[in-house]
């Protein structure tokens, strides 16, 4: 029984670095270090080829290029719309709408929803949050309910299209599904599930 449990010492190795890999990312931070989370997943990478775990051309055949590629110029189309401007017009559009509480929490959310359908969610959680908290504090309201609207509307926004966040585009790169196809599946309002 204990013949089969042993591993290869690339699999133990796997193990070891994953898990390590996986504690600094859930923590954030590696205690003593000033590292970010991508630098983290960076090192973390680094260790499979620096330990044999992988070998560069095995490593290399672990990379979808196309996925990357749309991931990096969905990143560049957010940060061109930052830099232009659009983030900040969606907002002004949304305080001159906004006549009454509910109202303004319905804009958020149909806006947070509709973006991120568009563009990445993350970019425009990020974009947004700055203009939610600067309306709903100069009115004097709670901002806690409009920021809990504009994330899960991200989240379900993002869910609809391919482009909505890294996830969907690794899935829509590897298996060939077209834009249209997954934002008819996913994007639909009823359940595909009959009960």
């Amino acid at each position: 029984m204990m013949s089969q449990l042993s591993l290869a010492p690339a699999q133990l190795g796997a193990i070891v670095i994953a898990l390590l890999t996986f504690v600094a990312l859930a923590l954030g931070e590696v205690p003593g270090l000033r590292l970010n989370r991508a630098a983290i997943a960076m090192i973390g990478a680094g260790a499979v080829l620096v330990f044999g775990v992988l070998d560069f051309p095995a490593a290399e055949r672990t990379l979808d290029l196309s996925t990357l590629v749309l991931l990096f110029s969905m990143m560049v189309i957010n940060a061109v719309l930052e830099l232009s401007g659009f983030f900040t017009w969606v907002g002004e559009r949304i305080i001159e709408r906004a006549s009454h509480p509910l109202s303004l929490l319905a804009l958020v959310i149909g806006t947070s929803g509709v973006l991120s359908m568009l563009f990445l969610n993350d970019p425009v959680c990020i974009m947004l949050t700055p203009l939610v908290c600067g309306v709903v504090i100069r009115l004097r309201r709670d901002p806690i309910p409009y920021l809990i609207g504009l994330a899960c509307a991200a989240n379900v926004g993002s869910t609809a299209t391919i482009t909505g966040n890294p996830q969907n585009i690794l899935i829509g790169a590897s298996s060939g599904i077209s834009y249209t196809y997954w934002l008819a599946r996913l994007g639909r309002w009823r359940s595909p599930v009959s009960l």
